[in-house]
């Protein structure tokens, strides 16, 4: 069988290696090497500089690994004769893709079978005004370009807490707030419980049972997080954890008959609806 691979951006991988699961685990492991928390020696970072890590210490290993993953993961494209193919794809018909490229050459490509695989992107609250260079979400978060001082963390869900610890490990003041009353409420209450010890232990202020209602974001001021509850916290940078929402599929799709199974583009699903 003949296969063919179109992606939109460059490299192959998607979430799980480009902004996801593999560069926030790497971070994860790099902090806690140039924290001093665990000794451990990695490729490419020199684990003596401790507290004084630059940024670019911080994601050198990150990216090493990232480029390695894509390197393995285009080598099994290639072993399996899969042909691949950049650009923007959309259905002409439910058995045609036109495919455009970054240069706007169109080409039209026909199919026995056609798979949607567009994944998932950070969910955007309206609340937040993600066009600041302050403010991120969990793909942005992985380009700062400085380490800031007071980091506030929206949203104490499974990505909030990885990054409020990561980045706590790294001296930097973290404080994480989310409507719920409890870290990761869905987990045994001992492993919730050790997690909350954990955090606290790291310096991570917990703001349980708030809910952002207003980001006022200066352009030298830095943030002001202006909470439900009448409190406000001031941030130099703020990262917004308020769940995934599936990528919007370019598809006509009263002429393709294709079925939605899942909730309209732009809304979380129910178990991602954030809590913060």
């Amino acid at each position: 069988m003949r296969t063919a691979l179109i992606e939109r951006e460059q490299h192959v991988g998607g979430a799980g290696i480009n902004t996801g699961t593999i560069p926030s685990k790497t971070l994860r492991e790099t902090a806690l090497a140039l924290s001093g928390l665990r000794s451990r020696q990695l490729y490419g970072v020199d684990v003596s500089l401790r507290r004084e890590a630059t940024i670019a210490d911080f994601t050198r290993h990150r990216d090493n690994v990232m480029r390695g993953e894509q390197r393995r993961v285009e080598s099994r494209l290639q072993g399996f004769g899969i042909e691949r193919i950049t650009g923007t794809a959309s259905f002409l018909h439910p058995h045609t893709v036109r495919v455009e490229a970054a240069d706007g050459t169109v080409t039209a490509i026909r199919g026995d079978r056609v798979l949607v695989a567009t994944g998932s992107s950070p969910f955007h609250p309206a609340e937040f005004p993600f066009e600041h260079l302050r403010v991120h979400d969990s793909n942005e978060i992985l380009e700062i370009e400085a380490l800031p001082r007071v980091l506030a963390v929206v949203g104490a869900g499974v990505i909030g807490c990885e990054y409020a610890s990561t980045f706590a490990a790294l001296g930097v003041e973290v404080h994480l707030v989310d409507g719920r009353g409890a870290l990761l409420p869905f987990l045994d209450g001992e492993i919730s419980h050790a997690l909350t010890a954990a955090m606290l232990a790291l310096g991570v202020r917990l703001h349980f049972g708030e809910r952002v209602a207003r980001c006022d974001a200066g352009i030298d001021d830095g943030i002001d997080l202006q909470l439900a509850s009448g409190a406000s916290q001031a941030c130099d940078d703020v990262l917004v954890c308020a769940g995934r929402t599936r990528k919007r599929c370019r598809s006509t799709r009263h002429r393709t008959g294709a079925r939605r199974s899942s909730p309209p583009p732009g809304r979380p699903r129910r178990s991602e609806r954030p809590a913060a």
